[in-house]
């Protein structure tokens, strides 16, 4: 569980840095080209979820973020004794879920900061990308370890 409760501390610490660095650094919507056609940090205030969902549904998105974490504690503590894996994909999905959570809360909105121009995807943050790689993390897990399905 300690690796768990790290993991989840050093993404909400990292997310939420870098969220108060963009809001401070970079004007709303100006984007910063960091490597040319390929990613820049576009400052960006999300009052949905990924790819515009559930646009100005607060509430439900705050309601909808507490069941998930309530879940993932549920499943951390019930797999406590799981494999290093499992518990870094659990400390990334925590981790992800608060950091978007504290923004909804404290703001109203997400912060997002991130854009790959090499294709079309939207912005994200640190978070999003701590949730969509423990997400991926857990279904490797699934997939390719005998007891994995007892893991979600």
């Amino acid at each position: 569980m300690v690796t768990t409760i790290i993991i989840t501390g050093l993404v909400i610490i990292f997310d939420q840095a870098l969220k108060f660095w963009t809001q401070n650094n970079i004007e709303l919507n100006k984007p910063l080209e960091i490597i040319p056609d390929f990613f820049q940090l576009n400052y960006t205030q999300n009052i949905g979820a990924g790819w515009g969902l559930f646009a100005g549904q607060r509430l439900f998105l705050i309601g909808i973020t507490f069941v998930v974490i309530f879940y993932l504690l549920y499943l951390t503590w019930r797999n406590r004794e799981s494999f290093i894996y499992s518990k870094i994909a659990y400390g990334l999905l925590l981790g992800g879920a608060i950091g978007n959570l504290i923004d909804r809360l404290t703001r109203g909105y997400v912060i997002d900061m991130l854009q790959v121009r090499l294709f079309d995807f939207p912005v994200f943050n640190l978070a999003d990308a701590a949730l969509s790689l423990g997400v991926v993390l857990l279904i490797v897990i699934v997939i390719w370890t005998e007891k994995g399905s007892d893991l979600i």
